[in-house]
């Protein structure tokens, strides 16, 4: 409130101070309970309860600002009679507004104000709502009556604003920046405090809406640095952390959107509120304060589920991605699972529920759940598919088949591949990068078990690489082709395969990965009884590649054995010391040593 209810002090942004503040909003849940001792005060009240559209409250503060001290002041009167007639208009209840508007036109008559009485008896709703294009027409008439004939410039400016609602409308914020602009001049140099801030924050959005940023933010630090109500002040707040948002400073965007969301939040203006929190959980992500994040996504769930706006199902997603990015499990399990219930037994909103549950899959996979994760995944598909979400029902899929295969579940995992790429063939707008996966996937799997037709998935996907992918990509999906190569028993094939595979990597930049195929080629040859060939590519990756040690430890390993098999034992005896040496640094860990994707040399 502009009068009696302190501002909320702007404090430096710093996690701890913000979480602070946050939590406090969520202990404070509720709004109702304040009382004003003054008309003014009420009049407050009256103004942030309509702008948060509680249209009953604002009218029960109205009326008690009529009844408290103050009350007989004529411009306080005038105030609350306004906000009444008003309120009942936004409601459509024409008839409720009725008796409020003709106590104000009695009172500016009793007050001399013969003119602005006659006017506003005249246009009666125009002022108090949205005109439609014929009442505007009526409304440009008046304006230009009311400037050629000196008429009062109280009244101007209240039949400029309505026009301008309906200018900004139907021929966009230019067109209406000039109607509000004098709007706001009058009613300054009448000093119509309580008025000029509405405008201001009028004017302020328009000009964010005409491109004209720094426009705005000079409009809204006037309006912020002036006596307003707190619905007004939060608005301008938001308004200013959108602007430092795009201007990318972020420190400053989150301290205004932490002083929008408390001010929002205070006076029961929920939409703003959650969105100001939105915003908020959005700066603290991206600023690497991920527990703010979370608590900024708990005030837009909590403000948007008092506003009973839909809203909250999304802003609830967002909450549970969040701690899953925290890597807090178990309470994004909560939350999710929560979400999805409640979305099955409410009004159907599947890809908002496919969402939830893919999110809940991950949650219960990191617990060591998977065949839980398998079947929210296999749902979450089914959510897609009822959405017209082909491309996320085939991604749903693919995830279900990767879990599967991970657990060597190879029907089910085939299934779901299957499907998957099934899916993402039909879609309308396919990524060609998920088509690629799904047929990296599937080809991958059938080749691990002696299906030769995964070649010709792998193939497929190479095509796919030329026209869409990366050179990488083209590497991976070649160095795959050579490990299925292997599992059909064409070694041969699978060590040219992985050299291939080796180059590419290398032209990427990609050393670990091209040292990791020459290894896997090694190993190949090595098993085919080509010790000579085998010790040299291990050589090869040892000594001419920049690799992690234990990958250095792998191809070591290698080189002993086929010096071994070489009958080369002195030169095995300096590998071996290396080996040695190597491991005591690597805490000799075993897995250091084992080679490269082992599964690719079972059965």
């Amino acid at each position: 409130m502009s009068g009696e209810a302190a501002d909320l002090n702007l404090e430096i942004p710093g996690s701890t101070a913000l979480n602070r503040r946050l939590e406090a909003i969520l202990r404070l849940s509720g709004t109702g309970s304040e009382q004003a001792q003054t008309a003014r005060g009420w009049l407050d009240l009256a103004y942030e309860a309509a702008y948060g559209e509680r249209y009953t409250a604002a009218a029960e503060a109205a009326e008690r600002g009529l009844k408290a001290p103050g009350s007989a002041d004529p411009e306080n009167r005038l105030m609350l009679l306004r906000v009444l007639s008003g309120v009942h208009e936004m409601r459509g209840d024409s008839a409720a507004s009725a008796p409020y508007l003709q106590q104000r036109v009695d009172l500016l008559r009793q007050l001399g104000r013969e003119r602005q009485a006659q006017l506003e008896a005249e246009l009666g709703p125009m002022l108090l709502r949205e005109p439609d294009r014929v009442e505007a027409d009526i409304l440009a008439r008046v304006a230009e009556e009311l400037n050629d004939a000196g008429g009062p410039a109280i009244a101007r400016a209240d039949v400029l604003s309505s026009l301008a609602v309906r200018r900004l409308n139907d021929e966009g914020p230019e067109a209406a920046l000039p109607l509000i602009e004098e709007a706001c001049e009058i009613l300054t140099e009448l000093g119509r405090v309580d008025a000029l801030g509405g405008a201001r924050m009028f004017l302020a959005h328009a000009q964010l809406l005409a491109s004209r940023p720094r426009e705005a933010l000079s409009t809204a630090e006037l309006a912020l640095a002036s006596p307003a109500n707190r619905a007004v002040r939060g608005a301008m707040a938001m308004l200013r952390a959108t602007i430092r948002h795009q201007d990318e400073q972020p420190e400053d965007a989150l301290a205004d959107a932490m002083l929008s969301t408390e001010l929002y939040a205070a006076c029961g203006v929920r939409k703003g509120a959650a969105s100001a929190a939105a915003l908020l959980a959005g700066l603290a992500s991206s600023l690497n304060h991920p527990e703010t994040a979370v608590l900024a996504w708990r005030v837009a769930v909590q403000q948007a589920e008092l506003g009973e706006f839909s809203e909250s199902r999304m802003l609830t997603l967002a909450l549970g991605q969040q701690l899953l990015e925290m890597e807090e499990h178990a309470e994004a399990e909560k939350v999710l699972d929560s979400l999805s219930v409640r979305l099955a037994s409410s009004e159907a909103d599947y890809s908002t529920r496919g969402r939830a549950l893919m999110g809940l899959g991950h949650a219960v996979t990191q617990q060591k759940r998977p065949l839980e994760a398998m079947e929210h995944w296999a749902e979450a598909a089914g959510q897609f598919l009822a959405a017209d979400e082909v491309d996320e029902a085939a991604r749903a899929h693919l995830a279900a088949g990767a879990l599967a295969a991970s657990l060597d579940r190879v029907e089910l995992a085939r299934n779901h591949y299957e499907r998957g790429l099934q899916l993402a063939d039909q879609g309308r707008e396919t990524d060609p990068l998920m088509l690629l996966q799904a047929l990296h996937s599937l080809g991958h799997l059938l080749c691990r078990h002696d299906e030769p037709s995964g070649l010709d998935y792998l193939d497929r996907a190479l095509r796919i690489v030329d026209e869409h992918g990366t050179d990488w990509q083209r590497a991976d999906i070649t160095d795959t082709r050579a490990r299925s190569l292997t599992a059909l028993g064409r070694g041969r094939e699978a060590v040219a395969a992985a050299l291939e595979a080796a180059d590419l990597f290398s032209e990427s930049g990609d050393e670990e990965a091209a040292a990791d195929a020459e290894i896997f080629a090694a190993t190949v040859l090595l098993q085919m009884g080509q010790a000579e060939e085998a010790e040299a590519l291990f050589r090869l990756a040892a000594e001419q590649r920049d690799i992690s040690d234990a990958l250095l430890a792998t191809s070591l390993s290698g080189q002993l054995e086929a010096l071994r098999d070489l009958g080369k034992l002195v030169a095995a005896e300096q590998i071996q010391r290396q080996l040695e040496h190597l491991n005591a640094s690597l805490g000799d860990q075993p897995d250091a040593q084992q080679n490269t994707d082992q599964r690719d040399f079972e059965g």
